[in-house]
Formats: structure tokens, C-alpha cells, sequence
């Protein structure tokens, strides 16, 4: 681990996402990208680091982008495969660049006009180093039965010890000028094909002391395709929350610890509905604490949900 050394102060807005296999959603994205830098003085720098490399014609659309809006666009590929590799990646350039607030976005999302407008006044106003804010779904028009659930595709404002919580990188910016301290890489790469590196790092930082707010006119929307637009899904991922939560916990406080904090959730599982935390679906309420118990019984044992794995390539072994 190494930290950067810069005395200098930084300056400028960097916007960062990754992305992999998904030309026409980045295309979609910086379009939206250029409506909300319209709110801003000057123009943002786009870093977007590509996680595949394999199709030129995105670094090609980057540059269209970047030639017909005015923005300068940093497109980069990172061969490494796996999410932490690919953030680091923005990371870097964006310290490399002394840019002074760097927001980030999932390229399956798009933004607000007033979205990193937003993130920018509510770190300013509040002091924050770490400012997030609401994501929305959208779903198909063949998934509409979905959209009175939609909260549990939804990510909303949480809280630790009492204090926000900024748990995740598809809607949040860093005041880099407040961690040059902060030793990089920022995302650990044991995290890289598992994901929820993210929230270690978040919790990181929460627990160096770092102040975190949350912006609600910070909006941005993500776009739920067909394979995600089912409960299946959601059940699926709710086992992979609680799978990566055993890990974290781990970090921050050991193996019993967090063992006897599976048994509580365990125990409470007989009188959650009691609990009214979903009082318009209890049932599928409990039903989705239930997989997140499964799932961190499976890392106690040593099961590690795998979401960005890679087709396995001949005499490779598999990533789980």
C-alpha cells in the first residue's frame, strides 16, 4: 500500500466508471454525462477505464463522444480482469490528473440533470468527504409487475452508528483533496471477482473518520434487463449481500464476531415479520432475509459468491 503525496491542491471535477462488454449503455451514459456537466462552471474530465479491451470500436465511440460534446474523455483499458482492478484504474488516473471531486456511476446507468451538480453542493455544504445518493430502477415493460417492489432494486440513504452511510460506487463522489493521505489502491483486489470491495472501502473510510453524506436530489437511474428482472434475481442477490457481509465483518472485527452475528439474524428470523420493516410484503420481506442468512452461512464455510466471473478459458480453474 502506498499513499499519495500531493501538497499541492487539487482541482476540477472528474466523472469515473467502468466499464465491460456494454458499448451501447456507456454510449447512453455519456450522452447523459454531458446534460448534467451543463450545470457545472467548467467541464468535468471523463475517465472511463474499459475492463475488456477486446472491441475497439468503444474506444472509437469515447472519442466520437469526446469530439462532438468538447469534453475531454480518458479512455483507458484495464486488462486485469475483475472490479477492483477496474476501479483502481480510475483512481489512479484521476490522481494522476489532481482532479479535486471525482463522482462515480455504473455504465447501466444515467444521471439527473441536476445529479453531479448535486453531489458537488451537498459535499461543499455538509463538509463531506463522501456524498451518495438515490439509484432507481427501470424496469421493462415486461417486468411491470415489478415496479411495486421496486425499493428492493432501489439503493437509498443508510446509516451506521447512527451517521450516513455511503455503502456503494454506482452513485457517490470523493472529496479527493481530503484523502491524499489515504493509502492506494483504494479497492482490494482479493474483492475483485467476488464484488463488495466497495463497501470495505466505504466502511474504511467511515471508520478513519471520515464525514459522509447523502444528496437526494442526486439522482440517477439504472436500467434492469431481462436476467435481473425477476425475483429469482433478487433472491440471488440478497445471498450474495450476505455472503460478502461475512467477509467485511471479518476484516473489521474477526471470524467469531461475525459467526455469532449470523446466529442473532438467524434467531430473529422466527419473528421477522414482527419487525414490520416491509410492511407492504412481509412475506417476500422475510423471504429475502432468509437467502442473506444463507448466504453468510455459505461464507462461513467458505463458499465465495463469484459475480464478475470471467468465461473460464481452457486449463483455467474455475474463480469458486
Amino acid at each position: 500500500m502506498e499513499a499519495v503525496s500531493n501538497s499541492a491542491s487539487l482541482s476540477g471535477v472528474g466523472i469515473g466508471f467502468c466499464t465491460y462488454k456494454r458499448k451501447a449503455g456507456m454510449v447512453r451514459l455519456l450522452d447523459h454525462l454531458a446534460i448534467a456537466a451543463k450545470a457545472l462552471p467548467a467541464p468535468p474530465v471523463i475517465i472511463v477505464v474499459d475492463n475488456d479491451g477486446n472491441d475497439p470500436s468503444v474506444g472509437e465511440a469515447a472519442a466520437v463522444f469526446a469530439a462532438r460534446s468538447g469534453i475531454t474523455v480518458r479512455y483507458l483499458i484495464e486488462r486485469q480482469p475483475g472490479i477492483s482492478a477496474a476501479r483502481n484504474a480510475v483512481f489512479g488516473e484521476a490522481d494522476r490528473l489532481g482532479v479535486r471531486y471525482l463522482a462515480m456511476i455504473d455504465d447501466d446507468e444515467w444521471p439527473s440533470p441536476e445529479w453531479l451538480a448535486e453531489l458537488i453542493r451537498v459535499s461543499v455544504d455538509q463538509k463531506a468527504v463522501v456524498v451518495g445518493g438515490p439509484v432507481r430502477p427501470v424496469f421493462p415493460d415486461s417486468a411491470a409487475h415489478l415496479r411495486k417492489w421496486a425499493r428492493y432494486w432501489s439503493v437509498d440513504k443508510q446509516l451506521l452508528l447512527g451517521k450516513p452511510f455511503v455503502f456503494c460506487t454506482c452513485n457517490f463522489l470523493l472529496d479527493m483533496q481530503r484523502l491524499t493521505a489515504e493509502p492506494r489502491p483504494f479497492f482490494d483486489e482479493a474483492f475483485g471477482l467476488s464484488g463488495g470491495g466497495d463497501t470495505v472501502f466505504f466502511r474504511k473510510l467511515f471508520f478513519r473518520g471520515h464525514p459522509m453524506a447523502w444528496a437526494d436530489g442526486a439522482l440517477v437511474y439504472e436500467e434492469v434487463p431481462q436476467s435481473r428482472a425477476s425475483l429469482k434475481w433478487m433472491r440471488q442477490r440478497r445471498f450474495r449481500v450476505g455472503n460478502h457481509a461475512v467477509r467485511w465483518e471479518t476484516l473489521d472485527g474477526g471470524k467469531v464476531r461475525s459467526f455469532a452475528k449470523t446466529l442473532g439474524l438467524t434467531a430473529r428470523l422466527l419473528c421477522y415479520p414482527l419487525y414490520n420493516r416491509e410492511p407492504d410484503s412481509r412475506l417476500l420481506g422475510w423471504l429475502l432475509e432468509l437467502d442473506k442468512v444463507r448466504g453468510r452461512f455459505a461464507s462461513h464455510f467458505g463458499d465465495v459468491f463469484v459475480e464478475y466471473a470471467r468465461p473460464q478459458q481452457p486449463g483455467e480453474k474455475a474463480c469458486r
